[in-house]
């Protein structure tokens, strides 16, 4: 084995480590904007639709994507049954599930470490790499798992905030305008 590819195998576990830790904070308490859950699901249904096109003659790979859209929706409904929604005069904020957030997020995020790592093994050796990434099931039925956990995760937010009344701001007597 190459120098190079031991130190590619010893930064690995780094980048992976540095990314969950990212994660952690990033999936803490949150403030809810309605732009921002509309932007999540638009993304989510064109990136779906995108990969949908691109595998459109791989019945397999769509069976799996499927399959994982559908996995993925029902641990996105999940994810909602076990955040944390609060309506204070501050704004409305929301607490998602870190576990099953980071679970879904760190398995996709693994399969494209692993295709990288795929890419410079193909790379190093010579050997042309498969252009057909996503005609793979097991990447499809992942990038399904994704779409569908944050694509209902945001449409169920959305629904959770149209319900809504923005509690009112205590009136403080001593701020004088």
């Amino acid at each position: 084995m190459e120098m190079t590819t031991i130190v590619l195998l010893l930064l690995v576990p780094l980048a992976v480590w540095r990314i969950y830790s990212r994660l952690k904070i990033v999936l803490g308490r949150t403030k809810s904007e309605l732009w921002r859950h509309y932007a999540t699901l638009g993304t989510m249904v064109f990136m779906l639709l995108a990969v949908v096109l691109q595998t459109l003659g791989n019945w397999t790979a769509l069976a799996a994507l499927a399959a994982g859209a559908v996995v993925g929706g029902l641990l996105g409904q999940r994810n909602m049954k076990m955040s944390r929604l609060e309506n204070r005069p501050e704004g409305f904020f929301y607490t998602q599930n870190r576990k099953l957030a980071l679970l879904v997020i760190m398995l996709y995020i693994s399969r494209l470490i692993y295709r990288l790592f795929e890419a410079y093994l193909h790379m190093h050796n010579g050997l042309p790499l498969d252009p057909d990434f996503l005609g793979n099931p097991l990447t499809a039925w992942l990038f399904g798992l994704l779409g569908g956990f944050y694509g209902v995760y945001a449409w169920l937010l959305v629904q959770w905030r149209r319900t809504q009344k923005p509690v009112p701001r205590p009136i403080d007597i001593f701020d004088i305008k």
